[in-house]
C-alpha cells in the first residue's frame, strides 16, 4: 500500500465529497483551495435526491436535512406595476416518498452551507482544507504526481513541493488541472447571455418567496431567499438592455439597477455580500484522466444553471490499497462520460426553454430525470447480471425505468422495515446498510441456497471490503435458515419492501457497489465471484 497522499485541488462540493469519500477508506488525502478563507456566496443552493441518497451513505445526511428547506414558491410580478402578482407557481411540485424512492423531493442548500457540513466531517477523520493554497504546475511520472503549490507568506510566495500518488481536479470551470493537461473542453460559451448573479442582505421582513421582475428580453431581476432565516437573498440581474460592467461597477449601481427594473424602492438592502459575472458554460471534458491526474466537477463539465465523485473516490480507495488493478481506473472516464453527455443537453434544453419565455420562467416539465435517480451504469464493463451480457452498443446515461428496476448499474432503491434478528429490534432502511468504504452483498433468502457455501465465498474477500447482509422473506424466521453466524448481519424484511423493491424471483444475490449503484445480480456463488474477478486484483 502507498504512503504518499491523494492531492485534491479545489474545495468545492465535489472536491470535498471526494476527500471525505477517500478519508472514511482510509486513505490519507490533501485538499487545497486558493482562496484565502471559506466562501460566503450561496452558489448553487438545490440538492437533488440522488445526491440526497449519497450524502445518506457519507453520512452527512442528517445535517444536510436539518440545515435544508424545501424550495420555495415563485412569484411573478407584473412589468407595468412590481407589487402586482400575476403568477405564483411551485417550480419542482412535491412528489409523495414510497419505499423505493424514499427521498424523492430536491432540497434548498446554498452551497457555502453544504461546504461547511462537509468540512465539519473532515475534521472529524482529522482532514482540513489547506486554504490560499494555489496549484501552480504539475508534472508526473510512472508512480507519483509532484505538485509545486504557492501559498502568500508575509507577502512573498512560499513554494511547497507535494508528492501524490494520484491528483484529482475539482477546481472549477476555468480548472487549473485541466488546462495543463491541455484536455478539450469542448461546447460553447454563451457571451451574449450575460448575467449578474451574487448575495446580499435585505432589510425588514425576512422574504418568503422567490420573487420575479421584469423580462430577460429587456431587463429582468431575482430574489430568492437562502431559507436560513438569516435574511439573506440571491439575486439575479440580466437581459440584453442590462450594462453588467457598469451594474458591477459599485454596490451603488448594483441597487439602482435593481431598483429600475422592479420599481421596488420599498425593499431595502443592507449589505452586498458577494456579486459575480456569470455567462453559461455549455462544456464537457472529452477525456476526465491523464495517467494519475483526474479531473471532476466543474473542471470536467459545465452547464446552464438548471442543472460523483463517489464513482471516483471508492475506486481509487481500493487501488490505493492494493485490493483492486489500476485498470479499474479506467472506468470512471467510461461510466461518467455518458452521464455528463446527457445531462449536458438535458439541462441546456431546459435553458434555452427559460430564456424562451417572456417572463424568465420555464413552464417545460422537470421531469424525473433532473433528480438523477435515473442515472444508471447498464453499459459498463465492469457490471455483471449472470445470463445478460454488458451491451456492446452505448446505454443512455438517465432512464426513468432506472430509478426502481434494481438492474446491474441502476441505482439501488430504498427499502424501510429492515428488523435487525441479532436481538436488539433495531430497524434499518435498507440504505443504512451501505457504506462508502465496502460493497454491500445482500442475500435474499431462498430454500434453494446453499448459506455455508455463499458465507465462505463471501469471507473469501479482503477484510472491510464487503458486507455479507441476509435479508430474510417476510414471514421467516431464524430457525428455518440457521444462518446465525453465517454473515455479517442478518435482517428480516417484515413488510416485504425489499423483496417487492429488488424485484426477487428466486434465489438472488444483489451486490451494491460502495456509490450505491447495483454492481451485479446473480444466483449465486459462481455469479458472486464472476463479479468480484472484475474489482480485485
Amino acid at each position: 500500500m502507498a504512503s504518499d497522499p491523494v492531492l485534491i485541488i479545489g474545495a468545492g462540493p465535489s472536491g470535498l465529497v471526494l476527500a471525505l469519500t477517500l478519508g472514511k477508506n482510509g486513505i490519507p488525502v490533501r485538499i487545497m483551495e486558493k482562496e484565502p478563507s471559506p466562501r460566503r456566496a450561496e452558489r448553487g443552493p438545490g440538492l437533488q435526491p440522488r445526491s440526497l441518497e449519497l450524502h445518506k451513505i457519507l453520512g452527512t445526511l442528517p445535517d444536510i436535512l436539518n440545515a435544508g428547506t424545501d424550495l420555495p414558491m415563485m412569484t411573478v410580478y407584473d412589468p407595468a406595476d412590481g407589487t402586482k402578482v400575476i403568477k405564483t407557481t411551485i417550480l419542482v411540485p412535491q412528489t409523495e416518498a414510497t419505499p423505493q424512492l424514499p427521498l424523492i423531493n430536491p432540497v434548498m442548500l446554498g452551497q457555502h452551507y453544504q461546504e461547511r457540513i462537509l468540512r465539519d466531517h473532515l475534521a472529524k477523520i482529522g482532514v482540513t482544507v489547506e486554504f490560499g493554497s494555489e496549484l501552480r504546475t504539475f508534472t508526473q511520472t510512472e508512480d507519483h504526481v509532484l505538485a509545486q503549490i504557492v501559498r502568500v507568506v508575509d507577502g512573498k510566495d512560499v513554494i511547497e513541493e507535494v508528492k501524490a500518488v494520484w491528483m484529482v481536479g475539482t477546481d472549477g470551470a476555468h480548472s487549473v488541472v485541466r488546462k495543463t493537461l491541455g484536455l478539450e473542453f469542448l461546447g460553447e460559451t454563451r457571451y451574449s447571455e450575460e448575467i449578474i448573479v451574487g448575495d446580499l442582505k435585505v432589510k425588514g421582513a425576512i422574504r418568503e418567496t422567490w420573487d420575479n421582475w421584469g423580462s430577460p428580453a429587456s431587463r429582468m431581476a431575482t430574489l430568492r431567499p437562502s431559507g436560513q432565516k438569516d435574511n439573506v437573498a440571491q439575486f439575479i440581474i440580466a437581459g440584453r438592455d442590462v450594462d453588467c460592467s457598469k451594474v458591477m461597477a459599485s454596490s451603488e449601481n448594483l441597487f439602482e439597477e435593481f431598483y429600475t427594473i422592479t420599481g421596488r424602492r420599498d425593499i431595502e438592502f443592507q449589505e452586498l455580500i458577494s456579486v459575480a459575472k456569470y455567462r453559461p458554460n455549455i462544456r464537457m471534458a472529452k477525456q476526465l484522466r491523464s495517467h494519475r491526474v483526474f479531473i471532476g466537477g466543474d473542471a470536467a463539465h459545465c452547464h446552464s444553471p438548471a442543472g460523483g465523485q463517489f464513482n471516483l473516490g471508492w475506486k481509487l480507495a481500493l487501488v490505493y490499497k492494493g485490493y483492486a488493478p489500476a485498470s479499474l481506473l479506467d472506468t470512471y472516464e467510461e461510466e461518467r462520460i455518458p452521464i455528463i453527455a446527457e445531462m449536458l443537453g438535458k439541462t441546456t434544453e431546459l435553458h434555452n426553454h427559460t430564456i424562451s419565455r417572456g417572463h424568465g420562467i420555464s413552464d417545460m416539465p422537470r421531469d424525473s430525470l433532473l433528480k438523477q435517480l435515473g442515472v444508471n451504469y447498464r453499459g459498463s464493463s465492469i457490471v455483471y447480471e449472470d445470463d445478460v451480457e454488458i451491451p456492446t452498443a452505448k446505454t443512455t446515461g438517465y432512464s426513468a425505468e432506472s430509478e426502481t428496476a434494481a438492474r446491474p448499474g441502476d441505482r439501488a432503491p430504498g427499502a424501510p422495515g429492515l428488523v435487525d434478528t441479532a436481538g436488539n429490534i433495531q430497524t434499518y432502511e435498507i440504505y443504512d446498510l451501505f457504506a462508502v468504504s465496502r460493497h454491500t452483498i445482500l442475500i435474499f433468502s431462498d430454500p434453494s441456497f446453499d448459506y455455508l457455501s455463499l458465507s465462505k465465498t463471501i469471507q473469501k474477500f479482503r477484510n472491510g471490503t464487503v458486507l455479507g447482509v441476509l435479508i430474510l422473506s417476510k414471514g421467516t424466521s431464524l430457525s428455518d435458515t440457521d444462518t446465525t453466524a453465517l454473515f455479517d448481519k442478518t435482517v428480516a424484511d417484515r413488510d416485504g419492501f425489499a423483496f417487492s423493491g429488488y424485484h426477487i424471483e428466486g434465489p438472488t444475490v444483489v451486490i451494491v457497489r460502495p456509490d450505491g449503484v447495483i454492481g451485479a445480480r446473480v444466483r449465486g456463488v459462481s455469479g458472486i465471484e464472476r463479479y468480484f474477478k472484475g474489482i480485485f486484483a
